[in-house]
């Protein structure tokens, strides 16, 4: 039998490790948490950092069924998965540009001003009066952001300059490099894309709205496709990936970007990951309109050909279960009422009662998410508000 290294086991992995199973592949799940959600999933566990390539390589020497490697949802494991893509002398290993511009979001910043992409304030580097300086010059309010984090680790929003050293200082917690990018705050509705890339062009692609939770943590509450864009939009947006492919060299695979439309129509690109993303995205588009991404994106990583035929859009959404406060998760109420609705298609949790649960302050933070589909999007609106009603998590008194 063949198997696929699947680096990282996060939730937003799990979906991987099960499509995997089905397409009839081995999958050997490298994490450093073996308690990580992903891990019972897996056929085989390597307790090893996803960022060291040398050590998995090493742990896996003899092995001559490994067919291809993956990254799902995780940015920090995408030098890694070019490392050993390279090593192992798998098809198309992802460019080392594409790898940069993923994992740090300065480098896509150049990315995109090169292309003459529409722009907006930025300025990097590490904790000193060089990087204050530069970042007194944008407008303010801003996003202060790590470079190299996922899942809105250690985003600080500031409002005023006054607050500016405070807020890099937060935020250069989280960055494993010690860095940080100053971001002047774009307006308009944020959006998802998901695509499929082969040949070195969009094969496939697909844009959610998404609802963010309120400052400080901007963080992903709910996804709902299709977006709707005005055709034109969407027709400027696959030719903006396009560029952005040819640029980076990124030749197939998944790939995962942030957007914001503005109130003028521009499209700012605001960062992007040559991976999968997570939140239950895949699941959501094949919801929608039948195209199976994570099938789409195993093919690519092991050299096979791709078809992706979309049928007419279904409207669908997902909804994050999450706490709001730490504590022990004593129960979760209305999880029968929630199930038998028509229109919830899945509901995944992370958590059971008895673990130990933090607020949704970052992404990693979920106790799960509920995917809905309905014939209308007025009836999906209304079975989301009975979701919302509904279940309800209780935690345990401190």
């Amino acid at each position: 039998m063949t198997s696929l290294v699947v680096l990282g086991a996060a939730d937003g992995a799990v979906p991987t490790y099960q499509r995997a199973a089905k397409l009839g592949y081995r999958t050997i799940c490298v994490d450093m948490r073996s308690g990580a959600p992903g891990v019972p999933f897996a056929d085989e566990y390597l307790h090893i950092s996803t960022r060291a390539p040398e050590q998995v390589a090493a742990a896996l020497a003899d092995r001559r069924d490994i067919v291809g490697v993956l990254a799902p949802a995780s940015d920090i494991a995408l030098p890694s998965q070019r490392w050993l893509a390279r090593h192992w002398g798998l098809p198309d290993p992802i460019s080392e540009q594409a790898v940069l511009a993923s994992a740090d979001k300065s480098v896509f910043r150049e990315v995109c001003e090169r292309l003459g992409f529409p722009a907006y304030g930025a300025v990097a580097g590490s904790v000193g009066a060089d990087l204050r300086e530069a970042a007194l010059r944008l407008r303010f309010p801003t996003l202060v952001k790590p470079v190299d984090s996922t899942g809105s680790r250690g985003v600080v929003p500031c409002g005023e300059p006054g607050g500016l050293t405070a807020a890099i200082r937060a935020a250069i917690e989280h960055s494993p490099s010690g860095r940080v990018v100053v971001e002047e705050h774009v307006t308009g509705e944020h959006l998802t894309v998901e695509a499929v890339v082969s040949s070195g062009r969009v094969a496939f692609h697909a844009v959610s709205a998404r609802t963010l939770t309120a400052p400080p943590y901007f963080i992903t509450a709910a996804q709902q496709l299709p977006a709707d864009l005005p055709p034109e939009t969407d027709r400027r947006l696959v030719t903006m990936l396009d560029k952005l492919c040819a640029e980076l060299g990124y030749v197939s695979g998944p790939l995962n970007l942030d957007v914001v439309l503005a109130p003028d129509g521009q499209l700012y690109f605001i960062e992007m990951g040559a991976r999968t993303g997570g939140n239950g995205l895949a699941e959501l588009i094949e919801t929608m309109c039948g195209v199976d991404l994570l099938s789409a994106t195993i093919a690519l990583a092991v050299g096979e050909p791709v078809e992706l035929a979309p049928r007419t859009p279904r409207p669908v959404m997902l909804r994050v279960v999450a706490a709001d406060r730490p504590g022990r998760l004593a129960a979760i109420h209305g999880l029968s009422e929630v199930t038998a609705l028509p229109e919830v298609v899945d509901l995944r949790l992370f958590a059971q009662p008895g673990d130990h649960v933090q607020p949704f302050t970052q992404a990693a933070h979920k106790v799960g998410y509920v995917l809905l589909s309905a014939a209308t999007a007025g009836q999906l609106r209304t079975a989301a508000a009975f979701v919302d009603r509904t279940l309800r998590l209780e935690l345990a008194a401190p």
